[in-house]
C-alpha cells in the first residue's frame, strides 16, 4: 500500500473512531479496555482473511498484526464472543468509584461511603485517589467525577459520592446490541466498495449541506413517511416465501441480503466569502457615479 493511501486510510478511520470514541467514553470503556478489543478484532480478521480460518497459523497472524505470536495464541484460545466487561483494565474513574464503596478505610461508622475531605493523612480523597487511580491527579479525578455528577462538594467542603459508576450512558442492552450489528454491516459494505470497484453493492447518499434549520422538521417527518412506504415493499420483495428458503433436515446455504436507510444531521457553519462583505454595485448605480 503507497504511502498516500495508507494516509488515507487512516484518516478515514480517525474520523470513523471519534464518535465511537464519544459512545465508549459515556459507556465507561476505557482506552485499555478499546486496545484489548482492537488486538482481538485484527487477530480473528487476520484469521479469517487466512487460507484455513479453522486452523489458524499464529505465526502468520502475528507476522501480519505485528502482535507477539504467545499473544495471538492467547487471543485464539479465547471465546470469540467474550463480553467487554471480562476485559481486564478497568478505567481509573470506575475503580476511584469502586473504592470508595468498598473500601472499609472510606466508609462512616454505618458502614457505608464516607463524606471525605479532598486531602488529609487519612481518609482522604487524596489517598483514596492515590490508592486506586495508578497515578492520576486527585483535582483530575475530581473534576471528571462532578462532571458525571458521580460526586459532589457539600458547603462544608467535604466530598460525597452519588453513584458506583460514572457511566451516563442509560441505553437498552437490545438497542446497544443493534447498533454494533448495523455498524457492521454499514462498514462491510463500505469495505466491499472500496474493494470492488467494477461490481459495488448499491448505496446512495444525498445531502443538502447548506439547509435552513427551520425546514428540517418537516423534511424529516416527509422522509419517514415516504421512506416507510419504499421500505414496507422492499420488505414484501425481499422477504417473499417464493424466494425464501425453507429449514430442512440438511444444511443449506442461504444469503443475508438487506436494505438499511437512516437519515443524519449534524450542524454546518456557512462562512461568509471575503468578496461578500461589501453588496455588489449594481449597474444602474455605477452609471450614476460616471454621471
Amino acid at each position: 500500500m503507497s504511502e498516500p493511501l495508507k494516509s488515507a486510510v487512516l484518516a478515514a478511520v480517525r474520523r470513523l473512531l471519534v464518535p465511537l470514541a464519544r459512545l465508549l467514553i459515556e459507556s465507561g470503556v476505557g482506552v485499555r479496555e478499546f486496545q484489548a478489543l482492537t488486538k482481538i478484532a485484527y487477530v480473528h480478521a487476520a484469521r479469517d482473511m487466512g487460507s484455513n480460518p479453522q486452523k489458524p497459523s499464529a505465526s502468520r497472524i502475528a507476522s501480519v498484526t505485528g502482535l507477539r505470536r504467545a499473544e495471538v495464541a492467547e487471543l485464539l484460545a479465547d471465546d470469540p464472543a467474550v463480553s467487554p466487561d471480562a476485559i481486564k483494565g478497568r478505567q481509573q474513574l470506575d475503580r476511584v468509584l469502586s473504592g470508595w464503596w468498598s473500601d472499609p478505610d472510606f466508609h462512616d461508622e454505618n458502614g457505608e461511603p464516607a463524606a471525605l475531605p479532598l486531602r488529609g493523612a487519612h481518609n482522604s480523597f487524596a489517598t483514596l485517589v492515590e490508592r486506586y487511580s495508578g497515578g492520576l491527579r486527585v483535582l483530575t479525578i475530581l473534576e471528571e467525577l462532578t462532571r458525571f455528577k458521580a460526586v459532589r462538594t457539600l458547603p462544608d467542603g467535604r466530598l460525597e459520592v452519588l453513584s458506583r459508576t460514572f457511566v451516563t450512558a442509560r441505553w437498552d442492552v437490545t438497542a446497544v446490541e443493534m447498533f454494533g450489528e448495523r455498524v457492521r454491516e454499514h462498514v462491510d459494505t463500505l469495505v466491499y466498495n472500496l474493494k470492488n470497484p467494477s461490481r459495488p453493492r448499491y448505496t446512495r447518499m444525498i445531502v443538502n449541506p447548506r439547509l435552513d434549520p427551520r425546514h428540517a422538521p418537516m423534511l424529516i417527518r416527509d422522509i419517514g413517511e415516504q421512506t416507510d412506504a419504499l421500505v414496507n415493499a422492499l420488505d414484501d420483495a425481499l422477504n417473499d416465501p417464493a424466494a425464501t428458503l425453507r429449514v430442512g433436515n440438511k444444511t443449506q446455504e442461504a444469503l443475508r441480503l438487506g436494505v438499511a436507510v437512516y437519515v443524519f444531521e449534524e450542524p454546518a457553519v456557512l462562512e461568509r466569502p471575503a468578496s461578500a462583505s461589501k453588496p455588489p454595485i449594481s449597474r444602474d448605480a455605477r452609471q450614476a457615479r460616471k454621471r
